[in-house]
Parts: structure tokens; C-alpha cells; sequence
């Protein structure tokens, strides 16, 4: 029998409160790694690839710190009591940080620029470098759980 206590649903509004305040900091955050970018003499798409590769490394660690794991260790779900983390976090900062619209608005620009090997880059680092830095954020944070949990536990 199952002794825990229900926790209360999260009103709709506190979500979409959370989610926009997250949202409008990402999107400041990453107007400004832009500006700092331009100021150096970057070209943006730089930038964009930056955020990102760097928005996709804390993905990995956001989920890796807010999901339910079963017995293994193995990540089942995020859970109900994480909910407003996620979405101020995740739905919201790393939501309004990255850009998927920039990002393929940088790659057509590059395209139609006849800048192949520019496309390349941003494909690669966008696509394979984002995956690789979503794994090894998640890698990281989760190995380190674990051995927290193992010095609670003892």
C-alpha cells in the first residue's frame, strides 16, 4: 500500500507564469551572449550555435536533476512535484535561451548564400554536437547524483 501523500495539481496559470518569466530571461540571456558576440566582431550565427550547443548541455543536466529514477537508477519520468521546475527551467529559460528558428534561418541564409560549408557547420554543430552535449550534460549530472543518493543512503 502506497502511504504517500497526494501532491496538489499545479494550477494552469502558475505553469504558463512560470514558463513566461523563465522564457523572457532565456530570451534576454541569449540577446545578450548576441550582443557580446557582435561586440567582438562574431558573426551571429556564431552566437546561435553557442546557445544552442550550450542550451542543449543544461537540457541534459535539467533532466538528469528532475527525473524519477527506479531501482537501477534508470530514469522513468519527470514527476508531478518537479512540474514548475520544469517549465520555468526547461519549457521557459532553455525554451526562450536556444533557437530552432534562428538556427534555420542561419542555415537557409548559408544556403542561399551559396556558403555550403558554413550550412555544414551549423548542421553538425547544431544537430551532432547539441546531441553529444545534451548526452554528456546528462552524463555528468547523473553520475553525480548517484554517488549523493549512495552518501545519503550510507
Amino acid at each position: 500500500m502506497n502511504h504517500q501523500r497526494a501532491l496538489p495539481i499545479v494550477p494552469i496559470w502558475k505553469l504558463i507564469a512560470v514558463a513566461f518569466a523563465g522564457g523572457f530571461i532565456g530570451s534576454a540571456a541569449r540577446a545578450g551572449v548576441e550582443l557580446g558576440c557582435s561586440a567582438v566582431g562574431l558573426p551571429g550565427w556564431t552566437a546561435r550555435v553557442a546557445v544552442n550547443v550550450l542550451g542543449a548541455c543544461a537540457i541534459g543536466v535539467l533532466f538528469a536533476r528532475l527525473c524519477d529514477v527506479d531501482g537501477r537508477g534508470i530514469p522513468v519520468e519527470l514527476s508531478h512535484k518537479n512540474r514548475l521546475r520544469e517549465q520555468l527551467w526547461g519549457a521557459g529559460f532553455l525554451g526562450g535561451f536556444t533557437t530552432v528558428s534562428g538556427f534555420a534561418w542561419d542555415v537557409a541564409s548559408a544556403v542561399q548564400d551559396g556558403a555550403f560549408e558554413r550550412a555544414a557547420v551549423l548542421l553538425t554543430a547544431n544537430a551532432v554536437v547539441g546531441i553529444a552535449a545534451a548526452a554528456l550534460g546528462y552524463s555528468i549530472t547523473m553520475a553525480r547524483r548517484q554517488v549523493s543518493e549512495r552518501k545519503e543512503a550510507a
